[in-house]
């Protein structure tokens, strides 16, 4: 079964005024919702990912603040909210890492689902998304990027990414 992975499409990373937002991060959401209509219609999983952090986090001495439990900037965007309000086969993941597997309950979520193929996309590319696609081919699951709906702050280290996924990984960049 297909599943697709919305990684950390969160206020504070997609949205002006956000803790890491970066110009143009918000392009990826009107594609994600394409993509989530998709998943809607044909009744597939959805797994989307919070960054959450609790208070003096190991990552804010490298990031600085943000995605701080419980705030507006923890949150997934208002638009991505709506496209899954209501939707039973819709699963939340909290991280509070880099892979959406470490310390979560992702993997028994897949083999609970039956996840045999993931279509992933989210935010950043080069660091939250790569290392999830890392765990996915670990475990040999099939794994589809799909470019114009993920992004980065550094535009040479998401091609990068990209290249690394598809040549290193094999994951199916599209």
């Amino acid at each position: 079964m297909e599943a697709l992975i919305i990684v950390d499409v969160q206020n504070d990373f997609a949205k002006p005024g956000g803790a890491l937002y970066f110009p143009g991060a918000e392009r990826v959401i009107s594609p994600i919702l394409e993509l989530v209509k998709e998943f809607r219609e044909n009744r597939l999983p959805i797994i989307y990912t919070r960054d959450w952090h609790e208070d003096n986090d190991y990552e804010f001495g490298i990031w600085g603040v943000h995605c701080l439990h419980d705030t507006k900037g923890s949150e997934i965007v208002d638009e991505l909210k709506e496209a899954l309000k209501g939707y039973e086969r819709a699963f939340e993941v909290k991280k509070s890492r880099y892979s959406a597997f470490y310390g979560t309950n992702l993997e028994f979520l897949l083999k609970e689902l039956g996840i045999t193929k993931v279509h992933i996309v989210g935010l950043v590319t080069h660091i939250c998304v790569l290392f999830t696609v890392e765990e996915l081919r670990n475990r040999e699951i099939e794994t589809i990027v799909h470019s114009n709906c993920v992004d980065s702050f550094d535009k040479e280290m998401h091609k990068f990414a990209l290249r690394e996924m598809e040549e290193v990984l094999l994951a199916k960049v599209i």
